[in-house]
């Protein structure tokens, strides 16, 4: 929840002049009175009291830093693109903090399905045509959601001063409502060549799951992608699989290698993903799947595989990303953790972050990891997780 000392803050901010721009208008209401009501979002466990801090972004409306986020499988620390979805709400900008914030997912609420639909589809669309830029991304965002309503033809003084320049609209109206005719399924003549995307695009598994960042009980203010974190699924199932892929009996894999986390009465985690044995020496060939909430293979989005080469007393794990996708990149160096041990699960527990043999790596790019762990002896279990970006519709031949 959004407390009295965060308006204090906020106030602070205020008076030394920091840029208090918003999705524009700075009203003289208080910051938790502005915001308007969320509707079934999700307050997502270990983003509960984040930080977050705000500036003007490049390549989006905002750049925006969260930090105070314990592992979970939705969103992590970290810098990342952001739009705003309150056009007429303040929010502060130039390094302004919003401390004790939740972080809440967007997956399964219906006012946010044209939205996720949206970014989804955004690198194709910018593929496609590449003259959009952030700004139609924002313009369209307030288009399509209800709760401030938005119209891009309103008078040009009333628009954001953002999106105006020398009595005119700095973003361009013809690109906006491509993007919306895309989103929407519309048949127009620009969008006759996108139909193949619109309808790859049109399920589930066509969206991108947007995390809403800084609300209190009922309030939010600005949107960024969850993360889309993935494991590594050593079972038989294909992606359409609508149940719990790696279910076990007793502890036992029914699906051959793989054990759901929640599924297993021998691991102690309810957040999704799988750890993969018993493993001889041997060579296998795991998918990797993000998004896979509950185990759910068809909720979640084939991201690439993992092959594990157990030979001697050496267990070699490479990572590649799939088609238009690629690894997250933190701190310079791309987001997979690896855990190889005789148990399910190691000592440090569930979150990736502590694996044991996350320093074993010994080749990595964006879009292939290598690791090499050697003493190693036995049956094994592997765990490997990644964090994933981009989902790129791939280049055509």
């Amino acid at each position: 929840m959004i407390s009295r000392g965060i308006l204090t803050f906020i106030t602070i901010i205020i008076v030394s002049a920091l840029t208090f721009a918003a999705c524009d208008v700075i009203s003289e209401k208080g910051l938790e009175e502005s915001l308007d009501a969320v509707p079934n979002v999700t307050l997502i466990q270990g983003a509960e009291k984040a930080s977050v801090t705000v500036n003007s972004g490049t390549t989006s409306n905002f750049s925006l830093t969260l930090e105070n986020v314990e592992w979970n499988t939705l969103i992590s620390n970290g810098t990342r693109d952001g739009y705003c979805i309150a056009w007429k709400d303040p929010i502060s900008r130039g390094n302004a903090i919003y401390d004790g914030v939740g972080v809440y997912s967007t997956a399964g609420d219906k006012h946010f399905e044209s939205v996720n639909r949206l970014f989804g589809m955004k690198s194709a669309l910018q593929k496609a045509d590449p003259g959009i830029t952030w700004r139609e991304i924002q313009i369209a965002v307030w288009e399509l959601l209800p709760f401030q309503k938005f119209d891009m033809n309103m008078p040009v003084n009333e628009l954001p001063s953002y999106m105006r320049e020398n009595g005119q609209p700095n973003f361009s109206k013809d690109k906006v409502q491509f993007i919306i005719d895309a989103v929407q399924g519309r048949s127009t003549a620009k969008t006759a060549a996108f139909s193949g995307l619109m309808n790859g695009t049109s399920s589930d598994g066509g969206s991108k799951t947007m995390c809403v960042i800084g609300t209190d009980e009922n309030t939010q203010t600005v949107i960024v992608p969850c993360d889309e974190t993935a494991f590594a699924y050593g079972g038989s199932e294909g992606p359409d699989f609508d149940g719990v892929a790696g279910s076990t009996d007793g502890g036992v894999s029914q699906d051959p290698f793989a054990h759901c986390f929640p599924d297993d009465e021998e691991i102690s985690d309810t957040r999704w993903g799988w750890t993969n044995g018993k493993l001889g020496e041997g060579t296998y060939n795991f998918d990797l799947y993000a998004g896979a909430a509950q185990c759910n293979l068809s909720k979640g989005q084939f991201s690439g595989n993992v092959e594990v080469v157990y030979e001697g007393s050496t267990v070699t794990v490479t990572f590649t990303a799939a088609d238009g996708t690629s690894f997250n990149q933190k701190d310079g160096k791309s987001e997979t953790h690896l855990y190889v041990g005789s148990t399910k699960m190691p000592s440090s527990g569930a979150a990736p972050g502590q694996y044991p043999n996350n320093g074993d790596v010994i080749s990595s790019s964006a879009t292939e990891v290598v690791y090499e762990v050697t003493g190693v002896s036995g049956e094994i279990y592997v765990i490997a997780h990644a964090v994933m970006t981009g989902y790129e519709a791939p280049d055509e031949d």
